[in-house]
């Protein structure tokens, strides 16, 4: 039966299998983006802290505008809901689809928000807010979690047995529902005295933005950040309060902050009509709040609009419109090393846009702002390359800083302008110390958790220690139980000179996350106890350019304090801005081939089915071609001798090293972001480092057996040589 049927065999079975991996593998960026095109309903869950201890970290109740702030916000269609807890969870605003009625009633049952808990159970609220979540609910899932406290079920502190077996509750029960139901939970932690590492672990296990706010003035800002991250909403550039809307927006919504005293806040229309919170109308909604205004206008006039108010750098528009740009790649959580390789292109009524006239008309543009307020832009477009498919792709590399860092992507065309907003948290969940030894000459390098949530047994550190002569040796750094953290002895094993010791680091939570971390380098002079040699220099030289951010201005404090009401018994910068082109009219040629060359449904709607045929009917053709070369193959009953590919050497000869150099000196971009600490290199640099990969990819499954075999073989390898991926296969490659 084999013989005449040679598809039964395992072998070919197997063979097919990896030939079809390969295909949905090469599809996997345009599939994010078509899903993320089709993913337009949102499910909002916001869960708000009102213990007792909310008086000192939230006196004026600035939780109320927040959360009124994502209650406007929200768009019609989605689905939300509001919890507050302290001893007992209350359904403040009921899991409801979103409309105005629903609006009514969220904003007036948010001037119930106070702060006479008792206590914080924030395991029940999670527990209670994880009703009638599914990973086949029609949503994208998101969670606004806001708590100033630790857990606290009992008296005792967060040592005693309730609360601890409440804490374990949620890891082990609670957190988990969240996982497999896809559900991102977005954690603020309002004060010092929140458990931190808890709402780190929870938004890290869940792919979810963990945010800090200095003071309750900054509630608005950073609900605004998560509300971002859960409910992705396209914009159109705000410069010096003006902006312009096309011909495509169907409405937009105008978030503008107040400052204290502040003038009024006016909208002007490209004909001179003026609007107000006074403007009775049934194109405008109008939403006045403590500290800002939020107006949202249907079918509005194309042309540039002016906002009359004090500027702000967080004030933007949202719109609604068929033109939409896409950006996939940046996670909310990012580790120190651990690249981004960040996929954007535009969709023109549910159809990807690969259109080279339109596409050639359009400058697509980067800026990052770094924790400490410095940012940079680049031009990640060319229009003498693009790309056939239509996705323009950027690896950005070398996030030292830990903090929140902002993501601004920018389409600039000649008649319409897009853009989108994303902010990530960069956490480091290790800690780097070294001990000298000048009498014996050792250098200890110990590497440590900083928090019980790493699972160290799981864990692995690797170190390449770069020698004065330019040899390399990788070495598995062996964990001490007794003190914790994963050490390596380092001597002068090639005589006197700076040694350089590279980490990289494989992080396993103990909820099973898996990550990536690269610490800074680390350099050392031989003889021990000389003029110390410059800690974390990078290998080039690079020219620093540093672009000054206008600072954020403070948010306004609220003329009076809300009254609080008693707990529910009921247990239930200066940023560099691409210069718009002279305004023409999109080609019509361009509109046309972006539709032809996509699968669209009577109503030029995007159909997943015809996506999922052209998979299936893929996989199906990689089935039969396979199964065809395995009859032939066999018919012939010839060996089959797969040649192996000769390594092509990474290293550059002077002139294209010389070259090379120059493109990197010209490009702002890299030399902002490598100055100090701090690196971003694009992936068309050729002078980044290729000896380090730090990609995630096929790191997810871990065999702690494997990994131990692997830290066996690991010896001296050339500096060419790929190290770092914990791959066992490559490990005893020659």
């Amino acid at each position: 039966m084999c013989r005449l049927l040679p598809w039964f065999d395992i072998r070919w079975l197997f063979r097919s299998a990896i030939c079809a991996l390969v295909v949905l593998l090469a599809w996997l960026p345009t599939l994010a983006l078509a899903a993320a095109a089709d993913a337009d309903r949102v499910d909002v869950r916001v869960i708000i802290d009102i213990s007792g201890s909310m008086k000192q970290t939230d006196p004026n109740n600035l939780r109320i505008p927040a959360l009124n702030l994502v209650v406007e916000l929200l768009p019609n269609g989605a689905q939300a809901g509001v919890w507050t807890f302290g001893r007992y969870v209350n359904m403040l605003v009921p899991l409801a689809a979103v409309n105005d009625d629903w609006r009514l009633r969220a904003r007036a049952a948010s001037q119930q928000i106070n702060s006479a808990g008792q206590r914080t159970n924030l395991t029940e609220a999670l527990d209670k807010a994880s009703w009638k979540i599914a990973t086949d609910n029609g949503y994208q899932q998101s969670v606004i979690l806001l708590t100033d406290g630790m857990i606290d079920v009992t008296r005792g502190g967060p040592d005693a047995a309730a609360n601890v077996a409440s804490r374990q509750r949620l890891l082990q029960q609670v957190l988990p529902k969240f996982k497999q139901a896809g559900v991102r939970i977005h954690t603020l932690a309002l004060s010092d005295a929140a458990d931190k590492a808890l709402l780190q672990q929870i938004a890290l296990e869940t792919d979810g933005l963990f945010l800090q706010p200095q003071n309750a003035d900054d509630l608005t800002r950073h609900f605004l950040r998560a509300f971002e991250r859960s409910a992705p909403a396209e914009q159109v550039p705000l410069n010096d309060n003006r902006f312009s809307i096309d011909a495509s927006v169907k409405e937009f919504t105008a978030l503008i902050f107040r400052k204290p005293g502040g003038q009024t806040t006016r909208l002007i229309s490209p004909s001179g009509k003026v609007y107000d919170a006074n403007t009775r109308t049934a194109e405008l909604r109008w939403h006045r709040d403590v500290n800002f205004d939020l107006m949202t206008l249907t079918a509005p006039e194309s042309g540039e609009w002016q906002v009359e108010a004090d500027l702000d750098p967080e004030n933007r528009v949202q719109i609604l419109s068929d033109l939409t740009l896409q950006v996939e790649g940046i996670d909310a959580t990012i580790f120190s090393g651990d690249p981004l390789d960040i996929a954007i292109a535009l969709n023109n009524e549910g159809n990807m846009v690969t259109a080279g006239a339109l596409l050639g008309l359009t400058d697509f543009t980067l800026t990052v702002t770094t924790p400490d307020g410095r940012s940079g832009s680049k031009l990640i477009s060319d229009p003498e390359s693009l790309p056939d498919d239509g996705i323009f792709r950027e690896t950005l590399e070398r996030f030292r800083a830990p903090g929140e860092y902002r993501f601004e992507i920018q389409a600039q065309g000649r008649t319409f302008s897009r853009k989108r907003v994303m902010s990530a948290s960069l956490a480091e969940p290790f800690v780097v110390s070294r001990n000298e030894d000048t009498a014996g000459q050792v250098l200890t390098i110990k590497v440590a958790a900083t928090s019980e949530l790493v699972d160290t047994g799981l864990s692995r550190v690797l170190v390449r220690s770069v020698n004065p002569d330019g040899s390399s040796k990788i070495t598995s750094m062996s964990f001490n139980s007794e003190r914790q953290s994963w050490e390596l002895p380092a001597m002068a094993t090639e005589g006197s000179g700076i040694y350089q010791y590279e980490l990289n680091i494989r992080g396993v939570t103990t909820g099973g996350k898996t990550f990536r971390s690269q610490p800074e380098i680390l350099q050392v002079r031989y003889p021990l106890g000389q003029a110390p040699a410059p800690v974390n220099a990078p290998l080039v030289d690079q020219p620093i350019t540093q672009v000054p951010v206008a600072p954020a201005a403070p948010a306004p404090v609220p003329e009076e304090k809300l009254n609080a009401e008693p707990e529910p018994l009921q247990a239930r910068a200066e940023v560099a801005t691409p210069v718009a082109k002279p305004p023409v009219e999109m080609p019509a040629t361009a509109k046309a081939e972006s539709k032809e060359t996509s699968t669209t449904d009577d109503n030029n709607k995007p159909s997943s089915s015809g996506l999922w045929l052209a998979i299936v009917a893929g996989v199906v053709g990689c089935l039969l071609m396979g199964g065809l070369t395995w009859w032939f193959l066999r018919r012939k009953k010839s060996a089959v001798v797969a040649a192996k590919p000769e390594g092509a050497s990474s290293s550059l000869d002077d002139d294209d090293a010389a070259e090379a150099e120059n493109i990197k000196n010209m490009d702002d971009f890299e030399a902002f972001m490598s100055e100090g600490e701090e690196q971003i290199v694009g992936e068309d640099d050729i002078l980044s480092d290729k000896d380090n990969p730090v990609s995630l990819a096929g790191d997810t499954d871990i065999d702690p057996l494997t990994a131990a075999q692997a830290d066996e073989n690991i010896g001296e390898l050339d500096d060419n040589d790929d190290w770092g991926e914990f791959d066992t296969d490559d490990d005893n490659k020659n």
